[in-house]
């Protein structure tokens, strides 16, 4: 995540007017603004935070399987078309001749020997 600082036009409770404000972002949440006019600083509590940062690292944690799968997905679907058929036939063919021999050692072992 990556910090952030902006500049917008807030209500400024100390100077009783509209003034150019610098936010601050942690990632997508608000840590502070600061009025430029005045210098007022609100911050957001760091303990609030901690709390909100590790929620949402525990749910990135636990939809990356999801969301990787999905990109992948979407990757697979961009390069079937340029990938040689070939590619797809051989592990086929590979595990038919595998099967057919195995088809044949069973064959042989079911007939008994006198």
């Amino acid at each position: 995540m990556k910090d952030k600082e902006a500049k917008i036009v807030l209500f400024c409770v100390s100077c009783n007017k509209e003034s150019l404000h610098t936010v601050y972002y942690i990632g997508n949440y608000l840590r502070r603004t600061s009025c430029d006019s005045c210098g007022r600083k609100i911050e957001i509590d760091r303990r609030h935070l901690r709390t909100v940062f590790a929620e949402d690292f525990i749910n990135r944690i636990l939809t990356k399987p999801h969301r990787m799968t999905e990109d992948m997905k979407k990757a697979m679907a961009t390069l079937i078309p340029f990938l040689p058929k070939r590619l797809f036939r051989e592990p086929l063919k590979v595990i038919k001749e595998v099967y057919a021999v195995l088809r044949k050692d069973n064959g042989n072992n079911n007939v008994k020997k006198e």
